[in-house]
């Protein structure tokens, strides 16, 4: 099986065929609800150690775990925390008992070189897995390839599913990405489908900058709202909350928030590829596409978010599996 894996500081990415999953980067205490009428809770990912200690991951420990871990360090790769949200994507994608993986994965452009190889021994090899009301799985990684992240996005449009190249002006000519992830925001050039280093950079703002600040102005005008980090998220996207009832508009400070990182994000762009006049297209993917995405469409014209932007780059790295196994 082939796979394209994007683990991000905000969320799980997974694609394998017609195969699409994603949950959110929590791992926390197993927890879970003791009555439900409408099956919530009945697709739980609970994953259970060989000491016997479980695990709730995703959108169960969001809504359940008492105690959740959610990093947005560079060292996480090399976490427990990393490793189970890994498995529990492996078991989202197939429910096979033995599974052979090719799998390609993705990190910030500023982590690439030094950690790619940290992070391919990390998908290396044999692991088993043990999912609560589940058989067993033992899944052999046997090719992992990790590529800078917003690659994902412009092979998602460059190839086809069986990684063969459909866009010729994409794949020849000078292209800039931006991806905005939840931590940083990765600016990408390509020209005929290799980077140009000197005109690709990492900014360090994200979606979860945003959330930061709308769960502050929470805490100050809404002291009686216990939200955990990706339910203020959700408010960020949905642009409002509920309190004792009323709608909470959170628009206005959602915009003091987006304003100056977009700015910033422009600005580094801006500079490193000399205004944008020469590339073909600029294309904006990540799971913030959606919020920084206008400010860039603003400034940029032939800037444009794409198509499903939060599954793009995992999209992209199946893509590029696909092709891996062709050749």
């Amino acid at each position: 099986m082939n796979a394209g894996i994007d683990i991000g500081y905000s969320a799980v990415k997974a694609i394998a065929g017609q195969r699409r999953v994603t949950f959110p980067s929590v791992v926390g205490t197993p927890e879970r609800a003791r009555f439900s009428l409408n099956g919530d809770g009945a697709h739980d990912i609970i994953l259970e150690a060989v000491d016997g200690t479980a695990y709730l991951v995703g959108e169960g420990a969001v809504m359940q775990s008492r105690q959740v871990i959610r990093r947005e360090d560079r060292a996480w790769i090399e976490s427990e925390a990393y490793q189970r949200l890994m498995l529990a994507a492996f078991s989202e994608l197939t429910r096979a008992k033995v599974v052979s993986l090719t799998v390609v994965t993705g990190l910030p452009v500023a982590y690439f070189t030094r950690d790619k190889g940290t992070l391919r021994d990390s998908f290396l090899g044999e692991h088993r897995v043990t999912r609560r009301d589940r058989h067993s799985q033992l899944f052999k990684v046997t090719d992992c390839r990790v590529i800078p992240q917003p690659f994902g996005a412009l092979l998602s449009l460059a190839l086809d599913d069986q990684g063969r190249i459909v866009d010729q002006a994409l794949a020849t000519g000078a292209v800039g990405i931006v991806d905005v992830g939840g931590k940083t925001t990765n600016l990408l050039s390509v020209n005929r489908l290799s980077e140009i280093a000197r005109e690709t950079a990492s900014v360090d703002v994200g979606a979860w900058q945003t959330a930061r600040a709308v769960g502050d102005w929470l805490s100050d005008n809404c002291p009686d709202l216990q939200l955990r980090d990706h339910q203020v998220m959700a408010g960020v996207i949905e642009r409002e909350v509920s309190y004792y009832g009323d709608t909470v508009d959170l628009g206005p400070i959602v915009d003091q928030s987006l304003e100056p990182m977009a700015e910033q994000v422009i600005a580094q762009a801006t500079q490193l590829w000399n205004g944008g006049a020469s590339l073909k297209a600029i294309l904006v993917s990540g799971g913030g596409a959606l919020l920084l995405g206008p400010y860039i469409q603003q400034r940029f014209r032939h800037a444009h978010v794409v198509s499903d932007p939060v599954y793009a780059n995992a999209l992209g790295y199946w893509r590029f599996a696909q092709r891996i196994a062709r050749q």
